[in-house]
């Protein structure tokens, strides 16, 4: 046997060694981590993820070991933290443990860089995002101002859909690029036709982003994949389409250096060139995070807002009479002569619980995206470790039956108290994720929701394209859960 063993290379050697290792590691449980399923050798508990949803998986999980459970994943480590109480007690009351993304995310390395804000941890997140939140305030974030901005692309979406005569149509890409337009009018101080060819060809790479998203992910567990030949994890397509999304942030960066004026600031972009001015280059002024930060904004409050659209139409689609009563609703406050402000927003409490129950129900980000921790911690009397990866399972509190009786029932009235106004149920509502990482984007989509659903209502009447066969409300599931294509008709009230 020593000598078989003496006669190895030194190459084969090492291999060996590293997959006994390897094994090892696998195998190895430490006797205070989170419990959760025996898995197999190498791959862990990934044949789990092969019999379909992650959400209906995990519940099943919860409900065996608890609401923190562990799996394995190649040789990673996955922490899954489940319950609205459980997750505030991790994401909000141990945010300076729990807010950082995972130390080993190749996607966030081929893609983001580890810069901008999403993907972005430690003194350069916080730099980014503090100043990007400033910046976007001075135009308009959370104020009545960037109302106006909105209400532009409200007309310009009404007048498309008018000019489908009653006619069956898909909305999604003319949501979606509605909705993209809003985003441009901050970051780049001008808006698109919905026929400009460079900018359909933007929102196709967008699109395509979110999808190789989630086909590349399987890199995170078994990185050694990313060697295979032909690009079956698809990691390097996903690298050359953000390449291809960046060179055009680049692109508006460049026009924007060209022609700027101090004092003169138009847009985000501005913002960051003129506070690079004053502080000079650093990690987070610099184009190589700016447009991160660029492109961070058009995925993020692109997809969501105009999938979130999409699920509400969907949703009315199958509830009529919940069309009827927000319509009843926009005629008392509103009327008919003008279209809506968001100072009609607090007398129309049914279309705020109606939002905020497509919010829950449509359920975007079920999974949030990744988080690690800034070192080991104990939680919850388990030890989760640094190099884990933590999942906050926001559908576990979406559904959560103690929160919402009947909870995959669509009904706004579970916001609606005995006194006519929202009974503090809607705060429960973590489609935009909590803590640190709560979306930064909440403000503007929360407006956008408003002004585009209620003005749609009060001027159209949503109609399925066949009366005898709904669309289905089951989901393509992945980072981003989205309706099935649809089409619709929608009938001009007079």
């Amino acid at each position: 046997m020593l000598d078989a063993l003496f006669n190895f290379d030194l190459f084969t050697l090492a291999f060996v060694i590293l997959g006994l290792l390897f094994l090892l590691k696998l195998v190895y449980v430490p006797n205070n981590g989170p419990p959760g399923p025996r898995g197999y050798p190498l791959v862990g508990n990934f044949p789990l993820f092969l019999s379909g949803s992650k959400t209906k998986l995990f519940e099943q999980l919860r409900q065996c070991y608890g609401d923190v459970f562990s799996l394995q994943l190649g040789s990673k480590r996955m922490v899954v933290i489940n319950g609205y109480e459980t997750l505030k007690e991790a994401f909000v009351k141990r945010a300076d443990v729990f807010s950082d993304r995972p130390v080993d995310d190749l996607i966030s390395k081929r893609s983001h860089n580890c810069k901008g804000i999403v993907r972005s941890s430690g003194n350069l997140w916080k730099q980014t995002r503090a100043f990007s939140l400033q910046a976007l305030r001075e135009f308009g974030f959370g104020k009545r101002s960037l109302e106006t901005k909105i209400l532009e692309e409200v007309s310009v979406f009404l007048d498309i859909i008018g000019g489908k005569c009653g006619d069956a149509f898909s909305l999604g890409k003319i949501a979606q690029i509605s909705v993209s337009n809003i985003i441009c009018s901050i970051s780049f101080g001008e808006r698109y036709a919905h026929e400009d060819k460079t900018f359909k060809e933007l929102m196709l790479m967008i699109d395509d982003h979110v999808m190789l998203l989630t086909k590349s992910a399987i890199t995170n567990f078994f990185p050694v994949l990313r060697y295979l030949p032909g690009d079956v994890t698809h990691i390097e397509e996903m690298s050359r389409n953000y390449d291809n999304i960046k060179s055009a942030m680049q692109q508006q960066i460049d026009r924007h250096r060209a022609t700027f004026q101090s004092g003169n600031i138009r847009d985000l972009i501005d913002a960051f060139i003129e506070e690079e001015i004053k502080r000079g280059k650093n990690e987070y002024l610099e184009d190589a995070n700016l447009l991160i930060v660029l492109s961070n904004l058009f995925v993020a409050g692109t997809e969501t807002t105009a999938t979130t659209i999409k699920w509400a139409i969907l949703f009315l689609l199958h509830n009529a009479c919940v069309q009827k009563k927000l319509r009843d609703e926009i005629t008392e406050v509103i009327g008919s002569s003008r279209l809506p402000s968001m100072t009609d927003k607090p007398k129309m409490v049914y279309t705020d619980a109606f939002i905020h129950e497509t919010l829950r129900m449509g359920n975007l980000v079920p999974l949030s995206l990744l988080h690690g921790v800034k070192h080991d911690t104990d939680f919850k009397g388990y030890k989760i470790r640094k190099d884990d990866l933590v999942v906050p399972n926001l559908d576990s509190a979406l559904f959560d039956e103690t929160l919402f009786t009947d909870p995959h029932t669509f009904n706004p009235e579970r916001f609606i108290g005995e006194d006519g106004q929202l009974n503090g149920k809607e705060r429960t509502v973590l489609a935009f994720s909590l803590g640190r990482r709560v979306c930064f984007g909440e403000s503007l989509a929360r407006m956008e929701l408003f002004l585009f659903l209620t003005s749609l209502i009060q001027r159209f009447k949503l109609l399925p394209a066949d009366d005898e066969n709904l669309p289905t409300l089951e989901p393509i599931s992945g980072v981003v859960n989205y309706p099935q294509d649809f089409k619709i008709k929608a009938v001009k009230i007079t």
